[in-house]
């Protein structure tokens, strides 16, 4: 148990300090070496961080055993669902590259590294077009797509998660 929490933990400062640095190398090197089990791992860590420090923010409603699990579920969620777009749009406008897991890896790794700072509300503006930038380089070295293959599908797959979000605003929210 010990050991399997510090292979974790390894593998997990290395994907951080290597998305930070080369980009480009880590994606190259995913869909060769990495399991879908890691991304969850890697996911898990990062949605784990967000939700405690979105509960240090103070700027919610309700008591904090409510809070940190939806945070949680929040942050974890918006990287399956929007994983489950982006190979969705692939498939459509460039054909079937590659797995799913590698498509999930990709969403999975770069949401993650943005979500140290994504809890901060005011770093919105930099966090999300990081995170697109990441994916579209995931898509291009690990799936082998063009950039701008890249581009138009995380282009397709934000529309289409904003058009869900709005409509579930839209259903679920009173005026």
């Amino acid at each position: 148990m010990v050991s399997a929490v510090w292979k974790s933990g390894r593998f997990y400062a290395y994907a951080l300090i290597q998305l930070l640095i080369e980009p480009g190398l880590f994606f190259r090197e995913l869909a060769e070496k990495t399991r879908p089990r890691r991304a969850v791992e890697f996911m898990v860590i990062c949605c784990l961080f967000y939700a405690l420090a979105s509960l240090l923010t103070g700027a919610y409603s309700h008591p904090v055993r409510i809070m940190g699990p939806i945070f949680f579920m929040n942050a974890a969620g918006m990287i399956l669902i929007s994983s489950t777009l982006g190979y969705m749009a692939m498939v459509m406008i460039a054909g079937k590259k590659a797995s799913f897991a590698v498509v999930f890896s990709i969403y999975a790794f770069s949401s993650g590294v943005t979500l140290f700072l994504s809890w901060l509300p005011f770093l919105l503006w930099i966090t999300e077009p990081w995170k697109w930038w990441l994916i579209c380089t995931g898509l291009k070295h690990a799936c082998r797509l063009s950039w701008k293959k890249s581009i138009l599908i995380v282009a397709v797959s934000t529309i289409v998660l904003f058009f869900l979000v709005y409509s579930a605003h839209l259903a679920f929210v009173k005026n």
